[in-house]
């Protein structure tokens, strides 16, 4: 679960999408403290526990920080620093290779 608390901004509600088996899957409803909903009626296959890209890439299709910014009205920036220490981070090189 991810909300408002860990940084995904309220301002995402009915507007954002994420990706889920990598196709996008939009954001339904008000981003809460700890839950952000998504329909994945467009998803069959889509099961519970699948990872969910808030930011990332995955077969080919993408989220950026900038196109969040966008939705929110600021800057990437504030979109990358206000991710609260409780979500997980992977980096990765541009060669798509985990780090660290």
């Amino acid at each position: 679960p991810i909300g408002y608390h860990d940084g995904y901004r309220r301002a995402l509600s009915d507007r954002g999408r994420v990706l889920v088996r990598g196709r996008f899957a939009p954001v339904v409803g008000r981003v809460s403290m700890d839950w952000t909903l998504v329909d994945v009626t467009d998803i069959p296959d889509a099961r519970v526990g699948d990872e969910v890209i808030l930011i990332g890439q995955a077969d080919g299709q993408g989220i950026t920080a900038e196109e969040l910014a966008e939705l929110c009205g600021t800057i990437s920036y504030e979109i990358t620093c206000g991710i609260s220490a409780r979500v997980p981070r992977v980096l990765v090189s541009a060669s798509g290779s985990a780090l660290g």
